[in-house]
């Protein structure tokens, strides 16, 4: 779950907060009913959307990641974007952060980075250590807020490592707004301290999710399970929750006197059918 304001941005808390978990067959196409053969539908067209990359963060190129400063997205989170928080001390690695300095009433700071164009059906990929400490969030997510007012294309697909538990991995999907596709998955690593590759597939017909080249997780789409479909920004953040609700799910906020970390080496999409950018990618396979 990755809940999202700013500049054309919506808020989707209620589906996430009622967590059900869904197996990886859920969503499974069904066997049609004995009828006259039909005509074979034509195959789903790629989404539109901006060209492969691979970011390797020697800079933070600002034609290519905007940083979001000087707001929150709701009375549930507990800190403030800020430009500041999101930075390269070190060439090939961003630093995103949380710390206790106080922005806009909110009691702590922390960082978002998302891409300026949207992307479409392919392969998105993260190289990464999670921050740690109860009530809060890393992320690695696609995201499409509602045009127009349109809740019909704010999607969503989500790698969230909870602080309070480093040892799994958060996968999850929205559709028009709509989640309650949660799974929380064992690592068999700490996410704070291993640094480790995180992968998606987005494909007309399926999500799949992997870990260090492993396959996690896939999600069939069916007619009445439909997955994501309108170009989505690749966002990444580090965050805290502020209630007694998000307390439930995050675990109340603990900060240690330390800033909250999370690195991130690369970041890449492969649309499909291109060939893969670098070696080890899921899109070589």
């Amino acid at each position: 779950m990755t809940i999202w304001s700013g500049p054309g941005r919506h808020l989707c808390v209620a589906a996430t907060l009622l967590l059900q978990a869904y197996p990886a067959s859920a969503g499974e196409t069904a066997t049609p009913p004995a009828a006259a053969p039909a005509a074979a539908p034509a195959p789903a067209p790629a989404l539109q959307g901006g060209a492969s990359f691979v970011e390797l963060f020697s800079t933070l190129n600002d034609r290519r990641w905007y940083v979001s400063d000087g707001w929150v997205n709701g009375d549930w989170q507990g800190c403030t974007w800020s430009k500041h928080r999101a930075r390269i001390a070190t060439p090939g690695e961003l630093s995103l952060s949380l710390t206790d300095i106080t922005y806009k009433e909110r009691p702590f700071s922390c960082a978002e980075i998302q891409t300026r164009e949207r992307y479409g059906y392919g392969t998105y990929e993260v190289r990464m250590r999670a921050g740690t400490g109860s009530g809060m969030v890393s992320a690695f997510f696609t995201y499409n807020a509602p045009e127009n007012g349109d809740r019909s294309t704010n999607d969503e697909i989500d790698f969230e490592w909870l602080g309070k538990d480093t040892s799994k991995v958060q996968l999850n999907y929205f559709v028009g707004g709509v989640g309650e596709h949660v799974s929380l998955d064992a690592l068999g690593f700490d996410a704070a301290t291993t640094t480790a590759d995180y992968a998606f597939e987005w494909l007309p017909d399926r999500l799949r999710w992997y870990v260090n080249g492993r396959l996690l997780r896939e999600v069939r789409g069916t007619p009445d399970r439909p997955i994501p479909s309108h170009p989505s920004k690749i966002m990444l953040s580090v965050w805290s929750g502020q209630g007694p609700d998000f307390a439930s799910w995050l675990g109340p906020t603990e900060y240690s006197g330390q800033p909250v970390t999370a690195l991130v080496e690369r970041v890449a999409f492969t649309r499909m059918g291109d060939p893969c950018g670098f070696k080890g990618s899921i899109a070589c396979r």
